[in-house]
């Protein structure tokens, strides 16, 4: 009885547009497996369900169509939860299909039962419990309606995750000679199968003329407007994404048409598009606006225009709260994107269609309506910070190799190298995959490493092919990004987990995207996100295409360092006890019990070979990159003194 219906329901998701199957193994699932086996659907099998969502989760970001996750009964699917989360903040389409335990076996002590209605909350955008198996046309039609109705509800109106409950008796495997009730059943399913399914035409997110008309406006009379670009999803290769079109040109031909500064940071989709970045493009925000403050009156704006999520940038919060009299308009399709509580318009539409018809109503002209100066302004405080960027980790570098020499330590280009390699690459036993040999300093590797955390990350960033993808981590890595990684020509997808803005599933989130991409995938997160997605590690292993998970190690959570904790009375010992909590991993012997390969790259030089050889590779390779522990901080104290005195 219940093979057919498991077949009705996955073979309706996958006519609805869902994606391939994440399965987690388990006895209660047993019918939906055997279905999929009999449909011929593509199924990923990775046995811990936290690992499995984050997977779906990476892979529904590159296609843009909904994975669809299946697992057994009980506790399995709690799991799944953060990666539910982190899908239904940052709006990327999940269906989760939880098999069940039948009624009677609810709140009377049956194992693996668990009350799973509404077992992820609100957090889910829809949610069917599909009833025990039945031999009756209308529940069968039932099961397919239902298939294509929450396939529909994870991309819109409002993308996000939907939750199946699927229920079954036993026996959970077919017979081997049906009975006359299971023919019934076969029958049945068959020619409901044999219907067609109701197809769905969602009309896209398209700002009125109204809007259109306000949004000219605003830019024709501001005379010091700023375009803002934040966290953006990747377009799919598919053609479609929670952005729903690429718009990367049409925000490159509003800023020409505004004649307006772009502050582009990393994961906006517009720092590497594969052409010359825009003329006013600024990708030093964070800095500018946080070493800007004695020459704030030349960088005063009359008019924000945020262009989707809010920017990572804790600076950019500030400043938008010191200009808080400005005008600001946020362009995002979903969600009141406006945690500052000031914008006076919401326009909840597509951004590329939006900027597009925006940019075509105000005409080439309109740029040059005395704008110049003021975007010049912008242009010269983002020079002046990445010169002085620049200048402060060069002279970070030749301190961290002077304190290399004092403690007798080879130096490798202004870097400390590990002594284990030639140009600072130790890799052993690297040739033989899953290998990798026990790093027998891993618990200290960072305290004695002199490599600074920008140089490392801007090293690994640099050593990306064109039309790779690149995985951001949060904390530390996508901030460090965005300051130490210019704008460039090449073609480089970003990816990241700014919904939640959590540190877990990072390494099966990246796996799951290499997987969907097919393309080379570098992921750079730190050592703390690293021990929290230790698991990860057995779906980067079947990633299916070059991915190098690069860990800046630098002896635990770091970005604490930059918080009020860390001035606090009392706060150096409690940042010492409870915030840093160096995970110490061996890391080598973590790389040898998943099979994946490992290096381990002490200075730029090497960590770049690194990156490029790990994608030039089939298969999964564990980076170890250590740093200095207090780099990150050092050097941007010390950018913002040169800026300061610039200013």
């Amino acid at each position: 009885m219940n093979l057919p219906w498991a077949e009705l329901l996955l073979g309706g998701l996958r006519d609805a547009g869902a994606g391939d199957l994440i399965v987690s193994p388990g006895s209660r699932s047993t019918p939906l497996v055997l279905a999929a086996a009999r449909l011929g659907l593509a199924c990923h099998v990775i046995i811990d369900e936290r690992v499995a969502g984050f997977f779906a989760l990476g892979r529904a970001r590159v296609t843009g169509r909904p994975s669809v996750l299946v697992c057994t009964s009980g506790t399995a699917a709690a799991h799944y939860l953060p990666a539910v989360i982190e899908a239904a903040m940052a709006r990327v389409p999940l269906v989760i299909v939880t098999a069940d335990r039948p009624p009677e076996l609810r709140d009377c002590g049956a194992p693996q039962t668990i009350d799973q209605a509404h077992l992820f909350g609100r957090f889910a955008r829809g949610f069917c419990d599909l009833g025990v198996p039945e031999a009756v046309v209308g529940a069968l039609r039932g099961v397919r309606r239902r298939a294509a109705q929450m396939a529909a509800l994870s991309g819109w109106p409002d993308p996000g995750p939907v939750h199946i409950n699927a229920p079954a008796r036993v026996p959970l495997e077919p017979a081997a000679e049906p009975g006359t009730d299971e023919r019934r059943m076969i029958d049945l399913a068959a020619a409901v199968a044999a219907e067609p399914l109701t197809r769905t035409r969602t009309p896209p997110r398209r700002a009125d003329e109204a809007a259109i008309a306000e949004l000219v406006e605003a830019c024709r009379q501001a005379r010091r407007g700023l375009l803002v670009a934040g966290p953006a999803g990747l377009v799919a290769d598919s053609g479609d994404s929670s952005d729903s079109s690429d718009s990367s040109d049409s925000i490159a031909a509003l800023a020409r048409a505004t004649g307006f500064p772009l502050l582009a940071e990393a994961t906006s989709q517009l720092r590497w598009t594969g052409s010359a970045p825009p003329a006013g493009l600024c990708d030093a925000v964070d800095l500018v606006v946080r070493g800007g403050r004695r020459g704030a009156a030349a960088l005063a704006p009359d008019l924000i225009v945020e262009l989707g999520a809010p920017p990572t940038s804790g600076a950019w919060s500030r400043y938008v709260a010191e200009h808080r009299g400005c005008r600001r308009i946020v362009i995002a399709p979903h969600g009141w994107l406006d945690p500052h509580s000031g914008a006076s318009l919401l326009v909840q539409a597509d951004v590329g269609d939006t900027a597009a018809r925006v940019a075509s109503r105000l005409g080439a002209a309109h740029a040059s309506g005395g704008r110049e100066e003021w975007r010049e302004a912008w242009r010269d405080a983002n020079r002046r910070a990445r010169e002085c960027l620049e200048r402060a980790m060069g002279e970070a570098a030749t301190g961290e190799a002077t304190r290399g020499q004092a403690a007798g330590g080879e130096t490798t280009r202004g870097h400390a190298a590990s002594g284990e390699a030639t140009r600072g690459y130790a890799a052993t036993d690297a040739a033989t995959r899953g290998h990798a040999a026990t790093d027998e300093a891993a618990s200290h590797a960072a305290t004695d490493a002199a490599t600074g955390e920008h140089a490392a990350v801007r090293a690994a960033v640099d050593a990306l092919p064109d039309g790779a993808l690149l995985v951001l981590g949060n904390s530390l890595p996508v901030r460090v990004a965005d300051a130490a990684c210019p704008a460039s020509a090449r073609r480089i997808g970003v990816l990241h987990q700014r919904g939640a803005c959590g540190i877990d599933g990072l390494i099966a989130g990246a796996a799951g995207a290499a997987s969907a991409a097919g393309r080379p995938t570098a992921l750079i997160l730190g050592d703390v996100s690293f021990a929290h997605d230790l698991g990860g590690l057995a779906a980067a292993r079947v990633a299916g295409a070059p991915l190098a998970v690069v860990v800046i190690d630098n002896a635990g959570g770091r970005i604490f360092e930059h918080l009020p904790v860390a001035s606090a009375p009392g706060g150096a010992e409690a940042l010492e006890r409870f915030y840093l909590t160096a995970p110490q991993i061996d890391l080598g012997a973590a790389a040898a019990a998943f099979g994946v390969a490992y290096r381990r790259a002490t200075d730029p030089t090497g960590l770049t070979e690194a990156v490029r050889a790990a994608l030039a590779s089939p298969g999964a390779t564990l980076i170890h990159a250590p740093v200095a522990p207090h780099s990150a901080r050092d050097v941007e104290r010390a950018a913002l003194a040169l800026l300061a005195e610039a200013a």
